[in-house]
């Protein structure tokens, strides 16, 4: 069976070109026969016939390259005062061989899970489960300025003094008390008067939330108080209202 002919336009690059030379031939990338490689890159390099200068220049490049190292192979070595060395060429060219086809290997690893990824479908949203409860209209403004008053009231401590003390306040606890303070009430209370009873701002922030969440999970509901309507109430919701 006959090889199959590649062309200079089969390869991305010289380099590519190259490696597919080493691998041919089964030779070790670290020891490459120049002499041999040369000549089976140049022609390659021969039949290039297509017309974009800027790739087939980088194949020039490359075949200047390694005549250059072949040369050096060939002549005598001269001897020379002690100074400063240049880089071989054949290491600089053997560097870049070994990180090309490290570079190629992964980019075969990634085009090998892309496709097995094309062959996956999105698994679907999963639906929430929960469904709010709550019904009707919340006065926000009030709520806010009912929490804003105690904010306020509340004593800052003194920044001249560092008291280190946990305090543990959470979200599921403060619901619980809001709710006794409701159950416990002949009607509705005063968000004002549920919020007065945290002794810290970080346990007034946690209450607030405790209340929109009971808001939401529909377990009590607002009340609009007073003359001007904007003094807010909380009413507890048993489970036969619901």
């Amino acid at each position: 069976m006959d090889e199959y002919k590649y062309k200079v336009s089969d390869f991305e690059g010289p380099l590519d070109l190259l490696l597919y030379l080493i691998e041919k031939n089964k030779v070790d990338i670290y020891n490459i026969p120049i002499v041999k490689i040369t000549d089976q890159f140049n022609e390659y390099v021969e039949q290039i016939d297509i017309f974009d200068v800027d790739y087939a220049s980088k194949f020039f490049v490359m075949a200047a390259t390694l005549l250059q190292i072949k040369s050096r192979l060939l002549l005598p070595k001269q001897i020379h005062p002690v100074e400063e060395e240049e880089e071989d060429p054949q290491d600089v060219l053997v560097r870049q061989l070994v990180e090309y086809k490290r570079v190629k290997q992964i980019s075969a690893v990634m085009a090998s899970m892309w496709e097995k990824r094309s062959y996956m479908l999105d698994r679907p949203h999963t639906p929430m489960t929960y469904t709010p409860q709550f019904k009707g209209d919340i006065d926000k403004k009030a709520l806010f300025d009912a929490f804003r008053m105690v904010y306020q009231t509340l004593p800052e401590k003194e920044k001249a003094e560092i008291h280190i003390q946990q305090e543990e306040y959470s979200v599921d606890e403060c619901m619980s008390r809001v709710v006794s303070i409701l159950r416990h009430a002949s009607g509705a209370v005063e968000v004002l008067s549920v919020f007065q009873t945290c002794h810290s701002r970080v346990e007034l922030v946690v209450t607030f939330l405790a209340v929109l969440e009971l808001l939401k999970c529909g377990q009590c509901c607002t009340i609009s108080e007073g003359e001007d309507g904007n003094t807010i109430a909380l009413r507890f919701i048993s489970k036969r209202e619901t």
